[in-house]
């Protein structure tokens, strides 16, 4: 009789299941990330558009003729932009644009502030009733509200402003030992130099020998008893005529 097969005892091994991948059509992977750039570009730019004003200016700089007050109303429309799309560029022309403002240095500083350092000219006298000069004889415009009537008043032929300023200013340098100043200078077309003084003088120098007519008028202004001079003519050689205010 055969012998029965012998049963194997103990525990039957399980047997493992294949795992299953997920495998996606390589075209959805390629669309997924460009709507996830996409997104990320497009929020970047909106908070670009429309995050981050520029809330804080601080303006830098002496103020003479211009007030915080005045420039900060010039410049209310950076508070309307963003950081990033504001053009520091188009705040610069716009204050070099502005009258007696020589220079301007614009700066950002994130997140929020804009750093404005800027430089007025100095008019120093009046030219011809319409602008005014600086010290290099350069024009500036004249500001609707700006008070012109202290300045000297220099007139000239056009394009001689830089000849009339330095006759200006040598006038005035020597004028300061005696404590006088020019009210007013005018050369007419042919060359001719007139002036006016603070203390009332109507001074004719002529077209030559300036400098010695200008030692010559500093000497009479030492002599004279300057309350009683109207005119002093200077246009010869070696003398002066004067004309006295009638008692």
């Amino acid at each position: 009789m055969a012998r029965r097969a012998e049963k194997k005892q103990g525990a039957t091994p399980m047997q493992q299941k294949p795992q299953r991948q997920l495998r996606l059509p390589l075209w959805l992977v390629q669309v997924t990330l460009v709507l996830a750039v996409g997104y990320g570009s497009f929020w970047g730019l909106q908070q670009i558009s429309w995050g981050w004003p520029a809330e804080n200016i601080e303006i830098e700089g002496e103020f003479r003729y211009w007030s915080p007050q005045q420039l900060g109303q010039e410049l209310v429309w950076i508070k309307q932009l963003n950081f990033f799309s504001l053009n520091v560029r188009d705040v610069k022309e716009q204050l070099e644009a502005l009258p007696l403002i020589q220079s301007a240095q614009v700066k950002k500083i994130w997140p929020e502030s804009l750093i404005i350092k800027f430089k007025e000219d100095i008019p120093v006298a009046r030219w011809n009733g319409g602008a005014l000069l600086n010290p290099h004889a350069q024009k500036l415009s004249l500001p609707g509200k700006f008070d012109a009537t202290g300045l000297p008043l220099l007139t000239g032929p056009e394009n001689k402003e830089q000849q009339v300023m330095r006759q200006f200013q040598r006038l005035q340098q020597k004028l300061l030992v005696v404590g006088e100043s020019v009210v007013s200078l005018s050369m007419n077309p042919v060359g001719s130099w007139q002036l006016s003084l603070a203390n009332g003088w109507q001074v004719y120098l002529g077209r030559q020998q300036q400098e010695i007519r200008i030692k010559r008028l500093v000497e009479l202004l030492k002599m004279l008893p300057q309350e009683k001079v109207a005119v002093v003519d200077l246009r010869y050689g070696k003398g002066a005529a004067i004309e006295w205010l009638a008692v």
